[in-house]
């Protein structure tokens, strides 16, 4: 049986993925305004200048494209409730 790959092992995958999770939770409440989006992409483009692989890019990818979601969704509702 293989066995599990250590922190040590993965410490770069393991250093990116703390980053990734710290940048969903700080931008996890989505707003409205722009200055919002242009501060997400910002971090979010330095975590990826950082680290500089494949990886780390789709994680970030996923991550803003779920706020990106979660924003339509929340938009969508304010306007239900504002007709």
């Amino acid at each position: 049986m293989q066995q599990f790959a250590t922190n040590e092992d993965m410490k770069t995958e393991f250093a990116y993925f703390g980053e990734i999770w710290t940048l969903f939770k700080k931008y996890y409440h989505v707003q409205k305004e722009d200055s919002y989006w242009e501060k997400l992409i910002e971090d979010a483009g330095a975590i990826n200048q950082k680290y500089q692989c494949e990886l780390c890019k789709d994680l970030l990818l996923a991550v803003v494209g779920e706020l990106e979601r979660k924003g339509k969704a929340v938009n969508k509702e304010r306007a239900t409730y504002t007709r």
